[in-house]
């Protein structure tokens, strides 16, 4: 199936009130876990790219990965820029082939985050991509570790950036985004405490937000306060920890087990690849994207 526009994926999520999974994939292995446990649960489904995987020539080996796999699958899958934080590297993934990219200008003040969403979209709209943004900031659950770090961002607290929902009409009317991050309570990677999220400013932005809404930080977030969420208005839902713990874990205990160091990859990766499965299969439930197909 061809690539599908982000706007039409994410609209039907929000019209049916489910959310539809963004999973970050560094590798053939991810990618490929995530597409057939897509395929078995008939969702739709984005896969993520982050800038340490396409640095150099990793982005020419990731595109033609994905856009195989997106020609070869059955669902609706889109191909995403996470977390880029200038125009340039923008304008590289589209003209690779990406369809979707995420402009995070959330750690600058209101009006460079703006402005620089503007001119991400202004240039994205013109060739037919979608953009995402982020009003508030979700930051690192342990500081060194996550967005935060990679995008030489300081370290910030939850309770200190959360979005304010008197400005995002304002941000979507500036901007011209077609999706908006929202800061309500997540974090990015292994939480040192279970979150809470803040459903009534979430209720507050939905109500006054003409587009989807995404949550970052969907690994670790308790599931009642992800269903919550989605009932609310979050219509796509990032997940990256969560997988790579189920694949790192079962990895080490196959590598532990291991006596031949001259295993063949498909052999060693078998378990850890079905361990990643299993936890998309899990996502794709818990948002209610299955049999959206």
């Amino acid at each position: 199936m061809p690539l599908v526009p982000t706007r039409d994926i994410l609209a039907d999520a929000r019209k049916n009130a489910y959310a539809v999974p963004m999973f970050d994939v560094s590798n053939y292995e991810m990618i490929r876990s995530v597409i057939e446990a897509a395929e078995e649960r008939q969702s739709p489904v984005m896969l993520g790219a982050l800038k340490p995987d396409i640095e150099g020539v990793g982005l020419d080996y990731f595109i033609a990965m994905a856009q195989t796999a997106a020609k070869t699958s059955s669902i609706p899958i889109a191909i995403h820029l996470d977390h880029a934080c200038s125009l340039e590297e923008c304008q590289r993934v589209i003209e690779a082939g990406f369809n979707s990219v995420m402009i995070d200008g959330s750690a600058t003040p209101f009006a460079e985050n703006a402005s620089m969403t503007k001119e991400v979209c202004d240039y994205a709209h013109k060739r037919g991509i979608d953009v995402e943004a982020e009003l508030g900031h979700v930051p690192d659950a342990i500081s060194g570790q996550g967005e935060a770090a990679h995008q030489g961002y300081e370290h910030k607290e939850i309770k200190d950036c959360l979005t304010q929902p008197d400005q995002v009409l304002r941000y979507v009317e500036q901007t011209g985004v077609d999706s908006l991050a929202v800061a309500i309570g997540t974090a990015h990677g292994s939480y040192i405490s279970t979150p809470e999220l803040d459903i009534s400013r979430l209720q507050e932005i939905n109500s006054s937000s003409p587009i989807p809404l995404v949550l970052h930080g969907g690994s670790g977030t308790p599931d009642e306060q992800i269903k919550n969420a989605i009932a609310n208005g979050i219509a796509k839902i990032n997940v990256f920890t969560d997988i790579l713990i189920a694949m790192n874990s079962k990895k080490k205990e196959v590598l532990n087990e291991l006596e031949n160091m001259g295993t063949w990859p498909h052999v060693l990766n078998n378990k850890p690849n079905e361990a990643l499965k299993e936890v998309v299969r899990e996502k794709i439930s818990l948002f209610g994207s299955n049999n959206r197909v």
